[in-house]
């Protein structure tokens, strides 16, 4: 997968891949993967006597080889390490915790204050300036694909990143008087499941991903991850001062 333009990994984490890969493998051949699958939401499947993991990352499965941890795409193609390091930190990180369904902005998260201001930068900001004056064009595109419509803002839509890490982006309609903006939202549970960084990665692809979408309208329609059993009711939307749920006219202060 590339990240495209919006995604910024840190210079310092990327460098370290391969020793993070060596010691999250080490760290996950500890543990049993049928736990770790049902902590996670992946299925643990052995098939010609070889076992596997099988986790779904946005719209493709991949395929988790046990003991050795080696990470696939279904069609057998390899991973990125930025890939593998992501797969392989949501199993080691996953505890099983319920879905809240509590949306919070990513300055809700754990130590995510500090970040947030560069964070919205390169994925809300830059969604609200690509469908500027375009909301019926952000709808279709959501839509397009795949994604589930919630009741927040002037349109918002759901997606499934990873099996227990929904995301949601929330689009206001500024008219003639504001500015368009646009957020992208994490359950409150989110930070059971992944680090802060690769949170702030997975919004600003899901970003990148709307934005392609628009250019290209004829591309088919990329297939939104199944969740299993997990629940896909609305969610509610915690914004400080503000009752939960509903739609808000504008985004005028950091949420």
């Amino acid at each position: 997968m590339i990240l495209g333009k919006a995604v910024r990994v840190n210079p310092t984490w990327a460098a370290s891949l391969d020793r993070k890969l060596r010691e999250t493998r080490q760290a996950l051949q500890e543990r049993d993967p049928a736990e770790m699958a049902h902590r996670s939401g992946a299925t643990c499947e052995v098939v010609a006597g070889e076992r596997h993991l099988e986790v779904r990352f946005w719209d493709r499965v991949h395929l988790i080889a046990w003991p050795g941890l080696t990470v696939r795409e279904e069609e057998g193609k390899p991973c990125s390490e930025l890939i593998e390091a992501s797969l392989l930190d949501y199993l080691l990180l996953a505890d099983g915790a319920p879905i809240e369904d509590v949306w919070v902005s990513f300055r809700n998260l754990p130590r995510g204050s500090f970040y947030e201001q560069a964070y919205q930068s390169y994925s809300g900001n830059m969604l609200a300036r690509t469908f500027r004056g375009d909301l019926e064009g952000f709808r279709a595109t959501a839509r397009r694909l795949g994604g589930e419509p919630l009741d927040m803002a002037d349109a918002a839509y759901r997606f499934w990143a990873l099996p227990r890490i929904p995301l949601a982006v929330v689009f206001w309609s500024g008219g003639e008087e504001f500015p368009d903006s646009a957020q992208v939202l994490f359950d409150r549970s989110a930070s059971h499941y992944h680090n802060l960084e690769m949170l702030a990665h997975l919004g600003a692809m899901l970003c990148e991903r709307l934005a392609r979408a628009r250019e290209k309208p004829d591309q088919a329609p990329a297939s939104q991850p199944e969740s299993g059993n997990i629940n896909r009711q609305g969610a509610k939307y915690a914004k400080p001062g503000t009752a939960l749920g509903g739609k808000q006219t504008k985004l005028q202060n950091a949420l």
